[in-house]
């Protein structure tokens, strides 16, 4: 694994290795990305994300560095990738990340709409929580039936 470099002037670009620079974590050893605190590294969490969306560490430390990063879009895009993951599971760590960063998904008017769905949980393919910066989020209008079953066998093409 190669470490990563950001460059303070610059947090959202990655570049090669030239002092003086802040030094980054490989991605899969983000056991203290919390001390790297920098848009990339938030990239970097979305696309470990992306790739193993079950694991909740990565979604807390997401959730963590876009709040200390005072970033409010990312941090209700984080939160929105969690609770599709969680599903109808885990209403302790569902209600308290609500209540921790009510603003943050206030602003985004999903605060009100996430506490009604508090105990069912939210729907990946749901329109309402389509945000920049959400992962696992698959919005889809209108109807969703993708397969329908026959009812008659097909006709003969004789």
């Amino acid at each position: 694994m190669k470490p990563f470099i950001t460059d303070p002037a610059r947090p959202d670009r990655i570049r090669r290795p030239s002092p003086p620079a802040v030094f980054g974590l490989p991605v899969r050893t983000l056991a203290i990305a919390s001390r790297w605190r920098s848009p990339a590294t938030g990239a970097l969490l979305a696309g470990e994300i992306d790739r193993n969306p079950c694991n909740l560490h990565l979604h807390v430390q997401r959730i963590s560095l876009w709040h200390k990063l005072d970033a409010a879009a990312a941090t209700a895009a984080a939160i929105v990738d969690l609770w599709i993951v969680l599903g109808s599971r885990g209403l302790d760590l569902r209600t308290r990340m609500l209540r921790n960063h009510y603003t943050e998904l206030e602003s985004y008017e999903l605060g009100l709409y996430l506490a009604a769905r508090l105990t069912d949980g939210i729907d990946l393919h749901d329109p309402r929580i389509a945000l920049p910066g959400a992962v696992l989020a698959r919005p889809v209008e209108g109807a969703r039936i993708f397969l329908h079953h026959a009812t008659q066998s097909a006709p003969s093409l004789s």
